[in-house]
């Protein structure tokens, strides 16, 4: 990725964040936290949100934040470079601090694979946004091989209850704990452990 983004004359950092506990991976919680941390070394203006299996193939792709928060990763190879659904918000991302804080982030409640990125395109569009995309030319990534993880059984009851706790569920009840932050020479490295909270009853 350096290279890359040395190309674009970008000033940037990048934070690896790492789940340290037993619980069931929470993607969506560990980019609150990524955002958490970041936010409190630098004012960052644009904040990308990047599944580590994903590369950029093109540097048109720039990893910038316009008005409206962008879909980046539009092309994947292990989709036959073909958008899988229009309203798609996964895999990579862009939004400013100001979309974040309108959306109160990503939600905290999808343990295990899958829903987080449709419960966040669902968010973006209650709150009176929509999404950018560059061409299918352009956003183009190569996924890395790796094992499929198992879609979580409970997915799609988080993504049907979430509509309910936009403003509950988000940054105001993120609740984790910093094991560990180091700066190595090109990223920062986060250990973290990640504690359940149900969002507050709606008022």
């Amino acid at each position: 990725m350096h290279p890359f983004l040395q190309r674009q004359q970008l000033d940037y950092g990048i934070y690896v964040v790492n789940q340290a506990d037993s619980n069931d991976f929470n993607r969506a919680m560990l980019f609150n936290v990524g955002f958490a941390e970041a936010i409190k070394d630098a004012n960052w203006d644009c904040y990308i949100f990047h599944d580590v299996d994903l590369l950029p193939e093109d540097d048109r792709n720039l990893y910038t934040c316009p008005e409206i928060p962008r879909h980046m990763s539009v092309a994947v190879s292990t989709k036959k470079y073909i958008l899988p659904y229009f309203r798609m918000f996964g895999g990579v991302v862009a939004l400013t601090k100001s979309h974040l804080f309108k959306v109160n982030g990503f939600s905290n409640q999808f343990w295990g694979w899958g829903g987080e990125d449709d419960d966040m395109a669902n968010r973006i569009f209650h709150f009176g946004m929509n999404i950018s995309r560059y061409s299918e030319e352009i956003a183009r990534y190569k996924m890395s091989k790796h094992k499929k993880e198992k879609p979580s059984k409970t997915r799609f009851q988080s993504l049907s209850k979430g509509r309910r706790s936009f403003n509950t569920d988000g940054f105001n009840n993120l609740n984790y704990r910093l094991m560990s932050k180091d700066l190595v020479p090109l990223w920062t490295n986060l250990d973290v452990i990640l504690d359940h909270v149900e969002p507050a009853p709606k008022v």
